[in-house]
């Protein structure tokens, strides 16, 4: 993430979701969601409960995945799927 833009609109120290499969499993991240209010979730992609969850910094995503900026442009209410961290992304609209 050194010496390049940041790709978010949103600040590097904007806290986000994630899961303790990704930070403390070094599992990949396949599900990214930017909510309708605004809040960004990043998850491996598997079953998870409350307890899963972790908060982090855009940032941190970043120095954890640097191709999570390819999603930056994800709208409000949108999520993307990848089956591996070789598929590609699959974009669509979240279920209210």
């Amino acid at each position: 993430m050194r010496n390049k833009k940041f790709p978010f609109s949103d600040v590097p120290n904007t806290a986000c979701f994630t899961c303790c499969h990704v930070l403390e499993e070094n599992k990949p991240i396949l599900y990214v969601s930017h909510d309708e209010d605004g809040y960004w979730q990043f998850l491996c992609g598997g079953n998870h409960k409350e307890e899963d969850a972790r908060v982090v910094s855009l940032v941190s995503i970043l120095n954890i995945d640097e191709t999570m900026g390819d999603l930056a442009e994800l709208d409000y209410g949108e999520c993307a799927e990848a089956e591996s961290i070789t598929s590609d992304w699959i974009v669509s609209r979240m279920n209210k």
